[in-house]
């Protein structure tokens, strides 16, 4: 009798726990797929054992923050720029009405300036985390510079003058940390998703000496919105700041110096306006073109680089001088201007024609309703109303003598690998699942030949970069040799920790306009115990 009662017992108990193991698989639906997959239950190092002939994919997607609310950006009692508002004819309508209005063609684009456009607005990349991970962060986190002790001068710098207390602080330490090339840090305030982008958004429009910053960046969130953290996003400039920022301030002085001996401020933003518009080309493919430095070092930019450059020089020579975003046909950049009766509208990129105009430069509001609209914060800069500096200079009636050739791209700069036929080793054979019609094309390190493997992960992240920032294909495709397989595990999980999205990922998007990539990864082992990686780019 008792050995009957012991076995309805261990029957009972195993009913228990088959009852409870199947209440666990209903509220964990991950636990029972993994079971039935058979996945490794362990670390991300276990998983590793057996990815060597995977193929790997990793999907990085950057999209458009949202437009800045409108109660976050309303012009305080403490502002500088009181008397004049943004003019009606210049605002972001509500309802949206200003597409309306695009639509309806009441904007007129002359057609020797149409696409001579190029700006793009600043880029959010944010991703929702639990409380519990937020409360780590804040923890384990610094905040980095908080830049406490900053000034900015409202006349120079009116964006910070715009935005609230909340927004300033966090503009004061994006501002701090940027300079003190501090990417990842966590908000000295508690600060909302809409909020940090009018913070970020003041900065960059604000300050063009910090060229190395591109106009993106990343955060995490609570699911109630509350910013965890705060990443920026660098180019490439900021792997040798130093040089860069010698080459930027050279290119600057020379048209500074243009305008020795010439003592008003309208004389010398009309120099520096003609010395920009003869040394630089319109190139809607050109390098980091939502920078000064584009402009200044490499002689070739978009709308967004000639305004940031435009706006430097001339805070370099104590003229106010702000950036201004909004839409002429497509997304647009150009600048206001202060001179002593007022406020004007200068447009370089648009003066940069063969041969070069005044036509958009000293205008004001009326003269640029038919072709300009202001937006997002920049409708709280002043009103353009000035007119004693108005239609004072001649356009040339004819093609002017050959200019100064355009500034070339330093020999010292980043320059993309160079592309060589492979060894024997690395045919296509190599791999049971590749075709015998597939060639390879290796991507080599350092112009060294095919023996200059890659032996660590940021000279993996800059290859990547190199083979991808000079072509323009949806599909891209690059083969890489990295030196033995711990190094190839180690880009195995900077992939899954998404390390590569900040690697190359986001500077690669930022830098040639676009949305989305999807890119895949396959490892191949050779023989001597390196591995061929190659790349497959989806873009969007």
């Amino acid at each position: 009798m008792r050995i009957v009662e012991k076995i309805l017992y261990g029957f009972g108990g195993l009913l228990a726990l088959i009852l409870l193991f199947i209440a666990i698989c209903h509220y964990n639906p991950g636990l029972a797929a993994k079971i039935g997959a058979g996945q490794k239950k362990g670390t991300v190092e276990a998983d590793v054992e057996d990815h060597v002939n995977d193929v790997l994919m990793v999907n990085t997607t950057v999209t458009l923050g949202e437009l800045p609310a409108a109660e976050n950006t309303r012009v305080s009692a403490e502002s500088a720029l009181t008397g004049d508002t943004a003019p009606a004819g210049n605002t972001r309508f509500a309802d949206g009405a200003d597409t309306d209005r695009d639509a309806g063609g009441r904007l007129s684009i002359p057609t020797k300036v149409a696409g001579l456009t190029g700006y793009i607005p600043v880029r959010a990349t944010g991703t929702e985390i639990s409380q519990t991970r937020a409360d780590e962060i804040a923890k384990e986190l610094s905040k980095g510079e908080t830049g406490e002790s900053l000034t900015f001068d409202s006349e120079i710098y009116p964006y910070y003058s715009i935005i609230n207390e909340t927004q300033r602080a966090v503009y004061r330490q994006i501002y701090a940390n940027a300079n003190a090339q501090n990417k990842h840090f966590a908000p000295v305030e508690d600060i909302t998703a809409n909020d940090l982008k009018n913070a970020f958004t003041s900065v960059v429009n604000d300050h063009p000496e910090l060229f190395w910053v591109d106009t993106a960046y990343k955060y995490q969130h609570t699911p109630k919105g509350s910013v965890a953290d705060i990443t920026l996003v660098f180019n490439v400039t900021a792997n040798d700041l130093d040089t860069s920022r010698s080459e930027f301030e050279a290119a600057a002085k020379q048209i500074r110096d243009e305008t020795y001996k010439n003592y008003t401020d309208y004389d010398k933003e009309r120099i520096v306006h003609d010395a920009l518009i003869s040394r630089v080309k319109y190139d809607a493919n050109a390098p980091m073109n939502q920078s000064a430095y584009s402009a200044l070092v490499y002689g070739r930019t978009v709308c967004a680089g000639y305004a940031r450059a435009f706006q430097y020089v001339l805070q370099q020579l104590d003229i106010p001088c702000y950036y201004v975003t909004g839409y002429a046909g497509e997304n647009h950049a150009w600048n206001i201007v202060k001179l002593s009766d007022g406020y004007y509208n200068v447009d370089s990129t648009w003066d940069d024609t063969n041969p070069n105009t005044y036509d958009y430069f000293n205008c004001s509001d009326a003269d640029y309703a038919s072709d300009h609209v202001r937006r997002d914060l920049s409708i709280y800069l002043p009103a353009c109303n000035g007119n004693r500096y108005s239609g004072l200079e001649v356009n040339p009636s004819v093609t002017p003598p050959t200019t100064p050739s355009k500034p070339q791209e330093p020999t010292t700069r980043p320059t993309a690998p160079t592309t060589t036929t492979p060894s024997g080793n690395t045919t296509a054979t190599d791999h049971t699942t590749a075709t015998n019609t597939e060639s390879i094309t290796v991507i080599t390190v350092r112009g060294g030949g095919d023996a200059d493997y890659i032996d660590n992960i940021g000279d993996y992240f800059n290859e990547c970069f190199g083979a991808m920032i000079d072509k323009d294909d949806e599909v891209i495709t690059f083969d890489l040799i990295v030196t033995d397989k711990k190094l190839w595990d180690n880009i195995y999980k900077a992939y899954d920790r998404g390390d590569c999205q900040e690697g190359y990922i986001d500077r690669y998007l930022v830098e040639k306009h676009k949305n989305a990539c999807s890119m895949r990864v396959e490892a191949v082992p050779r023989t001597d115990g390196s591995y061929l990686l190659r790349h497959r780019a989806v873009i969007s």
